[in-house]
């Protein structure tokens, strides 16, 4: 990882609690109001969450164990770096020496994406242990990588030009506060992207939501062990299944197995299957929010929607602009 947090950023960390930018002496991060340590630095990393405030460590399992699968660098099967140009809309809008937030980096596949576009500096955090992941394969000048809850972001209110949230709301324990977090953290005239699942029958029909209350409560080990024992059977079935009209409803609805579409070599698309099947059924929380509250929180934290894609049976998600 390449992290500038010992030099002057355009956005700096501050104590969530009461706005005081923070000063690093040694691996600690300190309010110098109250001389109070808020983050302690462990693997170049700040830290402004301890374990006990993880509520999403089985991504900071799930990265560590699939490393390769969602980076398009590293051989993915799928076209990230041409999905999120396509959802966020970016290349519409000048990102030339402007800043950005990355609210949930997971492993860094995302962020990846993010830094082939000309941003001065890329702030990126997650509440997992994941961040060590991103940190192995991330290395950039510009990148600032923390360990934050979406909560208590350690940024100043309307501080950054950019702030990104993809694939991370649903997962945390109250969608709505967490969208209402993000959204303060953009600048008057600055650009939202947002994204959720969606609660809707056609995504709630999907077979996660009918075996999550048993496997988001047994080891997250057994949930592992059940795909890669199981994966490569499935993987051929739900090849066959969805072929059938009528019986791919049925699959879709009950075959408790990920099915990703697409031609290449199938080891590694049944390794991203693996992953997105326990990136499924493994969460705490997963909580869609439907499409008119996603509408309405934006929109009344100031913003103009000016993309947005809201079809049946698809995830909700959006790029506003903020009001001046």
């Amino acid at each position: 990882m390449s992290s500038n947090i010992a030099t002057p950023l355009s956005c700096p960390f501050i104590d969530p609690s009461d706005g005081q930018q923070l000063i690093l002496e040694g691996n600690r991060w300190l309010n110098p109001g109250s001389s109070q340590p808020v983050a302690t630095v462990v693997g170049g990393i700040p830290r402004f969450v301890s374990t006990q405030d993880d509520y999403a460590e089985n991504f900071g399992f799930q990265w560590n164990q699939w490393e390769n699968e969602l980076s398009e660098k590293r051989g993915s099967q799928l076209p990230i770096n041409d999905i999120l140009r396509k959802r966020t809309k970016f290349e519409l809008y000048d990102t030339a020496d402007k800043t950005i937030l990355e609210c949930g980096m997971g492993g860094g596949d995302d962020t990846e994406v993010l830094l082939q576009f000309p941003f001065k500096e890329v702030h990126s955090f997650d509440l997992s242990r994941a961040v060590d992941r991103a940190a192995k394969y991330l290395q950039d000048p510009r990148l600032t990588i923390s360990q934050s809850s979406i909560f208590t972001i350690p940024y100043a209110d309307e501080s950054f030009d950019f702030v990104f949230c993809h694939r991370v709301l649903q997962h945390t324990p109250d969608p709505v506060s967490a969208l209402r977090s993000i959204c303060k953290k953009v600048k008057p005239g600055g650009v939202l992207f947002a994204h959720s699942y969606k609660a809707s029958f056609v995504y709630l029909w999907e077979w996660r939501y009918k075996y999550r209350w048993l496997t988001k409560r047994i080891p997250q080990s057994w949930v592992y062990r059940y795909v890669q024992v199981f994966g490569p059977a499935l993987h051929h079935a739900n090849n066959l299944l969805y072929r059938i009209p009528g019986i791919n409803v049925l699959a879709y609805g009950f075959v408790p197995f990920y099915r990703v579409n697409g031609t290449g070599d199938s080891r590694r698309f049944i390794e991203l299957e693996k992953l997105i099947t326990f990136d499924a059924l493994t969460p705490k929380y997963d909580k869609p929010m439907s499409s008119r509250t996603f509408r309405r929180v934006i929109e009344s934290e100031g913003f103009a929607i000016e993309h947005i894609w809201d079809p049946i049976g698809s995830p909700i998600y959006c790029t506003a602009v903020r009001n001046r």
